[in-house]
């Protein structure tokens, strides 16, 4: 199976060398690299041209944002399997081949494990991948970077929609899940560094999953069950601190 990696990158000169290396490294070697840079005003596209032939689309103009920049990665992707890997995120050597055996396996997405790591790329916390539309506050249990799925499901659900400026994951994958797609763990690591969009706007970023969730017909059930988890998290964790607010 050919599999698109897709990076997409505005201003991340500080990071983008990590993400690039670990697709170079990678043990499996049938991949189409696709490089998209949103009209970089740091020193981003310089540190990227050092590796431009492993890629094979090397782009730098502007975009509209993270999902119009990744539906222009897929419309360009030629792979049977699309991966999207954004600057400051990085796979261990053998992510992809383990991604690919699972999907050959019989899944059309699979995802794994992340490693929330700072931007010197220190480990802080470990997210072990549990996929589920309600049970996890923010959002399905699982970070974007360890999404690998077959382009099929891409042509199946659609690609991403610009109106959701921090969920447009999570309303994707509620798409794939409410589609009767095969959502399967694998056992493969990814990192990505803790401080993205989503996780500086968890707020905003949560009540776009909710919204998600009822417009993709995902139930009131299961928005319900999502506010109750929710809930119940966060008063067991001010418990723990200590912190109780009434």
């Amino acid at each position: 199976m050919k599999c698109t990696i897709i990076t997409i990158v505005r201003n991340g000169e500080s990071h983008i060398e990590r993400t690039i290396k670990s697709v170079i490294a990678q043990q499996y070697q049938n991949i189409e690299y696709i490089f998209l840079d949103g009209a970089s005003t740091d020193n981003t596209v310089k540190v990227a041209e050092k590796y431009r032939q492993h890629c094979a689309v090397f782009i730098s103009e502007p975009d509209k944002g993270i999902s119009d920049a990744w539906n222009k990665g897929i419309g360009l992707a030629t792979g049977d399997v699309i991966a999207l890997l954004n600057a400051g995120d990085e796979y261990y050597p053998d992510t992809l081949a383990k991604a690919v055996a699972a999907l050959q396996a019989g899944a059309d997405m699979v995802y794994g494990d992340t490693e929330l790591v700072s931007e010197e790329g220190e480990v802080r916390l470990f997210n072990k991948g549990r996929f589920s539309l309600w049970k996890y506050s923010a959002g399905m249990g699982l970070y974007h970077p360890s999404v690998i799925a077959r382009k099929a499901l891409y042509d199946k659900v659609g690609l991403f929609e610009l109106r959701w400026k921090y969920a447009m994951d999570s309303d994707w994958m509620v798409r794939a899940a409410v589609s009767g797609a095969r959502i399967r763990h694998a056992n493969y690591r990814v990192r990505m560094v803790d401080g993205g969009v989503s996780v500086k706007n968890r707020f905003m970023a949560y009540g776009e999953h909710l919204q998600a969730l009822q417009d993709r017909g995902a139930g009131e059930r299961t928005v319900y069950l999502s506010m109750l988890a929710t809930g119940v998290r966060g008063l067991v964790r001010n418990l723990l601190r200590g912190e109780r607010r009434f």
